[in-house]
């Protein structure tokens, strides 16, 4: 044997050597998590904050070694693709995710109702696990629950938008027990964003009104990230419903219908959906907000000692502070993988029947899943819907009860 012979072989021993010295979990393939969110457009603030709670998340599973599969620990990687708020985008996203990056599973989408409903037809054809985020339209449920066949590899991990519509009816209710403000004839009106998500909550809420004997004076949807609402709020100053509802993910939307709104003096008792969570909607409206009474207060750094140990990671981490949406996107991937973990393989039906299982305390609240439409559980014991007041600029909790920090105070509108 020569000397450069020799030395090759001593070569390629050591390097096998120093593979084996790494241990099996250096040389497995990741697990790969695809993540279809809006990342560009009139919702990118959330689908920025969505992704930054996921990528804490993922950072806290690969400290510990990652996941475990086929009893090895093994690194996880979170790729992520912008929807640009569009179905068709969404779903080319997820298409080049799947085969060009052979993905495990896939959260889609993160946000949108409208892309999530799309997305969703992937399951069965390319046999993959895919849970949504935060997308809450009643139609994602109802599609799994009429072919539970084809959707047997779909979960969504959000309630439905029942939750909204019955934290809307019951404040509602607890704010008229009070004595402090009375409608005059029962009638109620929405602006909304024309999505699934804004016509799913507004048909729902409106559906819950009526069999409190309430009447529908107009159902106004606008486009996604649309400003000027002059033309919306003249016809509701002079329908003068008692009763305004606002549903927007864009928070540009809600900021620029609260101003409006005091602007044109519209008397209503104004309850929004979605948008206040967002702490640069106060930037953005300043004192225009002040009385609002809106859903879904699920993020409290002030008082909640859990979700201000969360903002501290999310502020060190990003140097921004935390949302709802941070806590989201860290709650949605950790039972994504909690369940690939838990199943112990990339099997597809293990994963599925993991993610079933799931119950999993987050910062929002806990995780778990109704068998029958594979949909995320609402309520105290699971993910809570709490409603908020403006209050001298702070949010302030006033519904449910055992949640409540402060009372309802008069909207400055009501005349």
């Amino acid at each position: 044997m020569t000397t450069l012979h020799r030395r090759a072989v001593m070569f390629a021993a050591g390097m096998s050597a120093l593979c084996w010295a790494a241990g099996p979990s250096y040389a497995a393939e990741p697990v790969k998590i695809g993540v279809v969110a809006p990342l560009t457009g009139p919702a990118a603030n959330s689908g920025i904050s969505l992704r930054q709670g996921m990528e804490l998340a993922a950072e806290e599973w690969n400290a510990k070694g990652g996941v475990t599969i086929d009893g090895q620990k093994t690194p996880v990687t979170v790729i992520f693709e912008d929807s640009q708020s569009r179905p068709e985008v969404g779903v080319s996203a997820a298409q080049k995710m799947i085969n060009r990056d052979k993905i495990d599973l896939l959260i889609g989408e993160a946000f949108h109702s409208s892309v999530t409903i799309a997305l969703m037809e992937l399951a069965s054809q390319f046999k993959l696990p895919i849970l949504s985020g935060e997308p809450v339209s009643t139609e994602i449920s109802k599609k799994v629950e009429a072919d539970p066949e084809k959707y047997k590899l779909f979960w969504k991990g959000d309630f439905n938008s029942e939750a909204y519509g019955e934290a809307l009816r019951d404040v509602y209710k607890s704010i008229a027990a009070t004595g402090t403000f009375k409608p005059k004839k029962n009638t109620i009106a929405f602006v909304v964003e024309d999505t699934d998500y804004g016509r799913s909550n507004a048909e729902i809420t409106a559906d819950l009104f009526k069999k409190e004997g309430w009447n529908v004076v107009a159902l106004e949807t606008v486009p996604l990230g649309h400003a000027d609402f002059y033309p919306q709020l003249t016809k509701m100053r002079s329908l003068q419903p008692d009763v305004l509802v606002s549903i927007f993910t864009s928070v540009n939307s809600g900021a620029g219908l609260v101003k409006q709104f005091q602007e044109l003096g519209v008397s209503a008792l104004h309850l929004g959906v979605y948008y206040p969570l967002r702490s640069e909607f106060f930037d953005q409206a300043g004192a225009a907000a002040e009385g609002l009474v809106w859903v879904p207060m699920q993020f409290d750094a002030e008082s909640n000692k859990e979700h201000a140990s969360f903002d501290k990671l999310i502020k060190q981490k990003f140097k921004t502070a935390a949302s709802s949406d941070h806590a989201f996107g860290h709650g949605i991937l950790n039972v994504a993988l909690g369940a690939i973990d838990s199943a112990g393989a990339r099997d597809a039906t293990k994963i599925s029947e993991a993610i079933g299982k799931t119950n999993y305390k987050g910062v929002h609240g806990t995780w778990a899943f109704d068998q029958k439409n594979h949909t995320a559980k609402s309520g105290a014991d699971f993910i809570p819907v709490p409603a908020a007041q403006v209050q001298g600029g702070k949010n302030v909790v006033i519904w449910p009860e055992q949640r409540a920090a402060g009372k309802y105070q008069p909207q400055p509108n009501i005349r």
